[in-house]
């Protein structure tokens, strides 16, 4: 079976636990706490969207700058199509 789901089923648990660790491991890596909330709740959306779930894409952090938050959406969003589209 190929990694990537290319059709609308539901995402395997192996694909979803791929994903969870990859931005796991890029949570860890931050400093920032701003930074780790938005990556963490934006995080959450995906997974959501990835469950067929409504959820708000959360726009940004307060004392984040919006390019650390378009960075961390395309990081996020990589991961998502990686393992996930």
């Amino acid at each position: 079976m190929s990694p990537h789901r290319r059709t609308l089923e539901a995402p395997t648990h192996e694909q979803l636990d791929a994903f969870s660790r990859e931005a796991q491991d890029y949570f860890e890596q931050m400093t920032d706490s701003s930074a780790k909330r938005f990556t963490l709740r934006y995080t959450e959306f995906l997974q959501a969207k990835a469950h067929g779930l409504n959820a708000s894409e959360p726009s940004g952090e307060s004392g984040l700058s919006m390019l650390d938050c378009r960075l961390i959406r395309s990081v996020l969003r990589n991961l998502y199509r990686k393992h996930l589209a």
